[in-house]
């Protein structure tokens, strides 16, 4: 054995000691998060992850180990932290929940979720191949059902939810689009007639590994208490209350606006010539980090980007907006083209 692989061998300890170091961190976590499910209490404190890296930091310090460094660990160990907890099942007095298009990524996702937690869950959908709940033809399902969701395509929601609330008006009945805009009339004239109806989002995708830190949006259409009924169906995610009118104009821009973005940087790599090999070989930092989500991204469902390009009546602002910036910029002279970064940099600081 040479020297260096003495060293190795040390290090490869030390790597154990750390793994099982983690272990114990997560062993402590899962005990937290089990009185945070008993006390329906969010799974994300900010101020306790905020808390959780000024640690790491100054440990850094003390050890030798950059800010930065020390900072991506804590976040490693939060978000594994995060995880565990989220996946805790919190038990609720069990409902009957129906969900249609409950065997597409999402519906298979909600449907996982609340059989977790206890509730009983039947499904409805046209490709049931595979389906890992009850399969009910929508009349049969909707009426047996205490909740109602509809995790369907956006052209064919406002028809569906039409439909379920000709066969039940006392279910809980939510939709889970990411655009409101079609769902609108629809929700708010059986929200006035006393339907208990409202719109939720939730803002990840179906390999969400639990609930916990990811945003839930829950909107309300004129009829509160069936928005608070789903909020408390979704409890250790992260909750953001808001009308139904509000969500499209918010949503061109966290997702519209951010898919684009994303999704045109691929097509401008497309076109440029050069391989992923090529250019991942002389990659800077900026553009390993882009090309990381720009690659997420370009993986989702591509009928749903579609749809969420296509349908938000507000997208056509902000991808304005996007270009207009650009232009703007490159052809900025050097005192605005800096005074313009400066003004985005202290855009990110506002809150």
């Amino acid at each position: 054995m040479t020297e260096i692989d003495g060293f190795r061998e040390e290090l490869a300890s030390i790597d154990r000691e750390i793994m099982e170091l983690v272990g114990r961190r997560n062993r402590i976590a899962l005990v937290i998060g089990e009185k945070k499910a008993e006390a329906n209490e969010e799974v994300v404190v900010p101020a306790v992850e905020k808390n959780v890296v000024r640690r790491y930091i100054d440990a850094g310090k003390i050890s030798g180990v950059s800010a930065e460094t020390a900072a991506r660990i804590a976040r490693a160990v939060i978000d594994e932290s995060v995880d565990l907890q989220g996946r805790i099942p919190r038990r609720t007095a069990p409902r009957k929940i129906f969900i249609i298009g409950g065997n597409g990524g999402m519906g298979r996702w909600l449907s996982a979720f609340f059989a977790g937690r206890g509730h009983t869950v039947t499904i409805n959908d046209p490709e049931p191949d595979g389906a890992l709940y009850p399969v009910a033809d929508i009349s049969f399902g909707c009426r047996d059902a205490d909740v109602i969701i509809a995790a369907t395509p956006i052209k064919i929601s406002a028809e569906i939810l039409g439909t379920v609330l000709s066969e039940n008006k006392d279910a809980l009945i939510f939709d889970i689009l990411s655009v409101k805009t079609p769902l609108i009339p629809v929700l708010r004239k059986a929200a006035a007639s006393g339907a208990k109806v409202c719109s939720v989002h939730p803002m990840f995708g179906p390999n969400a590994a639990s609930i916990a830190g990811r945003n839930i949006i829950v909107c309300s259409c004129g009829n509160d208490a069936a928005a608070d009924e789903a909020a408390s169906l979704f409890s250790g995610g992260t909750i953001l209350r808001m009308e139904i009118g509000e969500h499209d104009p918010i949503a061109a821009y966290v997702l519209g606006l951010s898919h684009a973005v994303n999704l045109a940087f691929s097509g401008a790599l497309v076109r440029s010539g050069f391989s992923s090999k090529r250019l991942s070989a002389a990659a800077s930092t900026t553009f390993s980090r882009q090309t990381a989500v720009s690659s997420a991204v370009s993986r989702e469902n591509a009928e749903l980007s579609y749809s969420i390009q296509t349908e938000n009546p507000y997208n056509e602002a902000a991808v304005q907006n996007l270009s207009d910036a650009l232009m703007d910029l490159r052809s900025s002279p050097e005192d605005e083209f800096i005074e313009k970064i400066h003004e985005g940099a202290a855009w990110y600081q506002t809150k």
